[in-house]
């Protein structure tokens, strides 16, 4: 049985409506009468509905639309997120709270471009002429003014900080070409392995006889930070906007401008923080034009089953209604994102996959309510007397269907998954508006539809013209062969075929042995299903981003290089035992087969540059007036490139007077894109940090918030905070 309490709850409402006279007939009269008279009243209210829709069918259907759309019109109102970070990471994991401490508390960026360069014809990157491309493309892309805008600097009167291959050569091209010349360009390359593993920044080695020396290489890859939102320091301007507009321009033209040059020898692959979103976006509007043209399938298909079959497709035809069941899909989506644009909720793209869900449960409803005023009308009603007792019990059948699934969709709106909880609000408020539509707009449609049918008119959007009608062809008229219509056909053919062999005695034995083998199938393979998700799996398949993932693949065997920051919270630097015990943690973490280099990376972390400070003005005891020092460290203009990696309790990342409040230090991750191995990893260092006694600091990797839901306890965030 199910666990989910909304199954619950449908199970236990057709269990009390289905069995209540058996067990409260002689022996709780008092309920039995509180239950009938409950139904008749919600029964009364959907005959009477029924009843204003017949004789104001006009009026109702005016109503209907003119409501919708006034609510509707808060649509443009919606914030749409994009941040996958603020989508599908619960906020009560640790991922999540590191995620907002560390963009709250540290200048330097979180984000990032990743620029993949390769030759054509897949030969060796290290010559010059690639080089010399791709330092073009370098220069280009660091000059522009909305780079400088947009880079990551932890003070604007500093350069934007990036490091790559080039590095060695100071960017210079002079520099390159008499590296080049004089036969030193492979081992200048070389001498970047002195700080940093070369398969950071090249996919693809290859090396001499000696497995030492570098020989070639397939693909390089460069990677420039882009400045982060600081919520902590009211003189950095929110940069943000800046950010995501430079890396659109990029996606959309720089690259692939570069790349359409005939001429070139090389061609990129990029990626930036925003491009699995984009993407994913992409892929949603593609779903969107799918969705309209299931919707038109749905009007082409409700149109042949409800028409009648007489000799001309005439009077008979339904098209009207097959698009008013169409109307009350498309109307019930419109208002759930006006309510949501007035109360000013948020909402993401995959709020419009809610469309494919509405869709089957509102053509449910229109059928429903359908069936019910073709009874009226073959047992004889007349005019005006139908509808509503067509409500009267088909409004009932579809106010419980419908509303169990707006339930269902209301109790994930508390969901702690961002994305989820929008995409649940959105399903609960657009069956709501379904079953209001179900019981207004379609009755008045159908009721006007019918008057037409019955006038031997033919429909504005029909294939004939009045004149073609004769009277008395319409509903009531059998066809050539005795036929009423396509429906009953259907029902006919479900009847006499399809159920004397489910009730057969083979049916009985073959269908549960069937059904039963599917369910053991299903099981076995359940278990050889892998949990974990790759970018590949969720952007389409002719995305950019998948030829970024398969270069990756080919050239770096699966493994994908990020930076993960180490984050310690307190002033832990004044006390000699506490450093001791972060370098023993240095020293472990560079141990892990998942970790390449050295904490610090090519420029070395703060404290080390910190210690050589102390060292050149004279100071011997580092921890003897450690923050008085640290503050005259961060504004040596040698050193504040560090700002980035030291927040102080003053908030003023020159003033650390007062003690630092948190610090991070940099080093290479890498292991193969697994969710399940990440979440191990997670587990693995943060235990070794608390261990070590930091119990309030972490290691950060933005992975992470896709490995796992370890919940964050309050007094960690309060503390960190």
């Amino acid at each position: 049985m199910s666990d989910n309490p909304t199954d619950l709850w449908s199970a236990s409402l057709i269990l009390n409506m289905t069995d209540i006279n058996l067990t409260c007939r002689h022996h709780s009269p008092l309920i039995m009468g509180v239950r009938k008279n409950l139904i008749k009243r919600v029964e009364h209210t959907f005959f009477s509905m029924g009843v204003f829709a017949e004789h104001r069918p006009w009026t109702t259907v005016f109503l209907s639309i003119f409501l919708t759309f006034m609510i509707g019109m808060g649509a443009p109102n919606i914030f749409m997120e994009t941040e996958s970070y603020e989508l599908w990471v619960p906020k009560s994991s640790v991922a999540y709270t590191n995620y907002k401490h560390v963009n709250s508390n540290f200048l330097s960026g979180t984000r990032g471009v990743v620029i993949l360069y390769k030759k054509k014809d897949e030969g060796n990157i290290l010559e010059l002429e690639p080089l010399l491309e791709l330092l073009e493309i370098h220069h280009n892309l660091t000059t522009a003014p909305v780079f400088q805008d947009a880079c990551n600097k932890v003070d604007p009167s500093l350069p934007c900080q990036y490091n790559n291959i080039f590095s060695v050569f100071g960017y210079d091209e002079s520099a390159l070409r008499d590296a080049a010349a004089s036969g030193q360009l492979l081992p200048a390359i070389q001498n970047l392995a002195e700080f940093v593993p070369l398969t950071t920044m090249l996919g693809g080695i290859e090396f001499e006889e000696d497995g030492k020396t570098l020989k070639t290489a397939k693909v390089i890859r460069n990677i420039y930070g882009m400045g982060a939102v600081n919520t902590t320091d009211p003189e950095r301007p929110e940069i943000l906007d800046t950010v995501l507009d430079f890396e659109s321009e990029i996606q959309d033209h720089f690259f692939w401008d570069f790349n359409d040059e005939v001429q070139r020898v090389g061609e990129t692959i990029m990626i930036t923080q925003r491009s699995v979103d984009d993407e994913i976006g992409r892929l949603v509007q593609v779903d969107v034009m799918l969705f309209v043209i299931a919707i038109n399938a749905i009007i082409f298909l409700l149109a042949v089953t409800w028409s009648v079959a007489p000799k001309k497709f005439c009077g008979s035809s339904r098209i009207s209604i097959g698009f008013a069941s169409s109307l009350v899909i498309l109307l019930s989506i419109l208002f759930s994102f006006g309510v949501m644009g007035f109360l000013s909720l948020t909402a993401n793209m995959i709020c419009v996959m809610i469309a494919f869900i509405v869709a089957g449960v509102g053509v449910d409803d229109c059928i429903v309510v359908e069936n019910f005023y073709q009874k009226q009308i073959d047992m004889g009603k007349g005019v005006g007397e139908r509808m509503g007792p067509a409500l009267e019990h088909g409004g009932l059948a579809i106010f419980l269907t419908t509303s169990s699934s707006v339930l269902a969709f209301v109790s994930g709106i508390w969901n702690d998954m961002p994305g989820v909880s929008q995409f649940c609000r959105c399903g609960a408020l657009s069956f709501t508006w379904i079953l209001f539509l179900s019981c207004t707009l379609f009755p008045a449609m159908l009721v006007l539809d019918q008057r037409r049918i019955e006038a031997g008119k033919a429909e504005c959007i029909g294939c004939c013209s009045p004149a073609l009608c004769k009277s008395g062809e319409g509903e009531g008229e059998e066809g050539e062969n005795g036929e009423k219509g396509g429906g009953e056909l259907a029902s006919t053919w479900l009847g006499e075929t399809l159920t004397p062999i489910l009730v057969s005695g083979a049916g009985k034995v073959l269908f549960p042995i069937f059904f039963a083998s599917l369910a053991v199938l299903s099981v076995v393979l359940l278990s050889k299903n892998e949990t974990g998700l790759g970018v590949g799996d969720v952007v389409p398949d002719d995305s950019y981003v998948v030829d970024l993932v398969e270069t990756s693949d080919k050239y770096w065997g699966g493994d994908a290089f990020r930076v993960m920051s180490l984050v310690f919270v307190g002033n832990h630097y004044v006390d000699a035992g506490k450093v001791a015990k972060m370098e023993e943690y240095f020293e472990w973490i560079e141990g892990r087969s998942y970790v390449k280099g050295n904490v610090g990376m090519i420029d070395g972390h703060w404290y080390d540059a910190f210690v050589g400070y102390m060292e050149e003005i004279g100071v011997e005891d580092r921890y003897e007036g450690f923050n008085e020092n640290l503050s005259g460290f961060l504004n040596d203009e040698r050193y504040m490139q560090y700002r980035g990696d030291v927040t102080c309790v003053s908030g003023d990342y020159g003033d650390c007077g007062s003690g630092v409040k948190c610090a991070k230090f940099a080093v290479w991750q890498t292991s193969v894109i697994n969710t399940m191995v990440l979440y191990e990893q997670e587990v693995e260092i943060n235990d070794k940090i608390a261990a070590l006694g930091f119990a309030d600091s972490y290691n950060w990797l933005d992975e992470f918030g896709f490995a796992g839901e370890l919940p964050a306890s309050e007094a960690s965030r309060a503390k960190r905070n």
